[in-house]
């Protein structure tokens, strides 16, 4: 459902409407709106509350009922808070989360509107809302997970079937721009697939350096932190085992081209002049193998310098450490005829998970600060010194995952 020109007028008092039946919306571009997978995108210039609802019922009022019901509000508390929260009202008459960022409260000014979306999609189990008219992760305002310790509130939203919009105390006018299927609002877009949560292939090749024993069970106790936190569900760790530095990043899909202008061997026989991953990544290892045989010698002595939720970043220990990695890593450049993808201050930093769906909502914040907080005094402690030695090519077979050279491929045996 659109309309360029769709006001509703609602009175006062919480005077509810029926906005639409899910079941009955047509798909686009193949994404399905049914019973738990629903988005509403509003215009507004109201400077008093209203509320969106997604129920299980149609029927009206919802309020004061036992009804299941997803309900954000936007500018609740004399507009100081945009919520989100099961039942109408509130269980508890407490929000599950809320955001006090002033883009996404009532305007000031009734002669400047703004746009709002809301969605629900029990497929991923996320609940959102955010600003401008078309949802995605860097517009959005509040996000819940609902893959959590409290399985109920998925079982809530399982069966939300309609869209409800209504009034707070005082009548409120507003513009329905769009419903329909919710989109993706994943971050890594492309790289990681939500739905099925799991990585899609992503190839590339960078020189790393592993961690030893006891730094990779620091690493592996801080993924255990986030996994066990209320954000767990909003994260995907890096494989223990692929937990690594990664400070020259040479080849990745969209600079494999770098190749093709250096010299026909690395073109494969295929129409289009395609070059074949196997052969880039030969020609790289043949290109590195000063370098790579340099390895054993190779010596990084780096300290903790700060972290957050998904990185540790370290430091060279002295003058003589930062000299040696800035001359390791020209020579590989140098060497390879690639340029570095990492800028200095990815060079020696650790990543240890990444965002899946952005954190956002106060309560949120709140949780990934004391998070951060706990992991800096862990490394502060714990870290000491970690002596990096023996640079090895890693294929890259998602953006986490990686195999050494040896491991992933046998090198072609020469024509005769």
């Amino acid at each position: 459902m659109s309309s360029d020109w769709n006001w509703i007028n609602l009175p006062g008092g919480h005077t509810e409407q029926l906005l639409a039946d899910l079941e009955a919306l047509p798909a686009e571009d193949g994404n399905q709106p049914c019973t738990g997978r629903g988005m509403v995108v509003v215009q507004t210039n109201a400077t008093c509350s209203f509320h969106i609802s997604f129920s299980s019922t149609d029927v009206l009022p919802t309020r004061g009922t036992d009804v299941p019901t997803l309900r954000f509000v936007v500018g609740k508390r004399r507009n100081t808070m945009t919520s989100v929260g099961l039942g109408n009202p509130y269980l508890k008459k407490e929000p599950i989360d809320f955001t006090r960022q002033q883009d996404a409260l009532l305007t000031s000014n009734p002669e400047r509107s703004r746009t709002f979306w809301f969605l629900y999609d029990k497929v991923v189990q996320v609940a959102a809302m955010g600003v401008q008219g078309c949802p995605q992760a860097d517009v959005c305002r509040l996000l819940c997970r609902f893959q959590d310790s409290i399985g109920f509130r998925a079982e809530v939203c399982e069966n939300l079937r309609y869209v409800i919009i209504s009034s707070g105390k005082l009548p409120v006018s507003l513009r329905i721009v769009h419903v329909g299927p919710p989109p993706d609002v994943s971050i890594p877009r492309h790289l990681f697939d939500p739905v099925e949560w799991k990585e899609l292939p992503w190839q590339g090749c960078s020189c790393i350096f592993e961690l030893d024993e006891q730094h990779l069970a620091i690493l592996k106790r801080i993924q255990s932190l986030l996994s066990a936190s209320p954000l767990g569900p909003l994260y995907q760790l890096v494989p223990p085992e692929c937990l690594c530095l990664n400070p020259a990043r040479l080849l990745d899909p969209f600079r494999r081209p770098e190749l093709l202008c250096q010299g026909p061997s690395v073109v494969a026989d295929s129409p289009g002049d395609e070059m074949d991953w196997r052969a880039c990544f030969e020609q790289v290892q043949e290109r590195l193998a000063i370098p790579l045989h340099s390895g054993p010698w190779t010596y990084w002595p780096l300290r903790f310098d700060r972290a957050d939720c998904t990185t540790v970043t370290l430091t060279p220990t002295g003058p003589v450490c930062q000299q040696a990695v800035s001359s390791w890593v020209a020579a590989v450049q140098q060497a390879s005829g690639l340029r570095n993808a990492a800028v200095p201050r990815d060079m020696l930093t650790l990543t240890f998970a990444y965002e899946v769906f952005p954190v956002e909502g106060e309560n949120a914040s709140q949780v990934r600060r004391d998070l951060v907080r706990e992991i800096k005094a862990i490394l502060d402690k714990e870290w000491g010194i970690m002596e990096f030695i023996g640079p090895k090519l890693a294929l890259w077979q998602t953006k986490s995952r990686w195999l050494p050279f040896q491991a992933a491929y046998v090198p072609s045996a020469p024509t005769p």
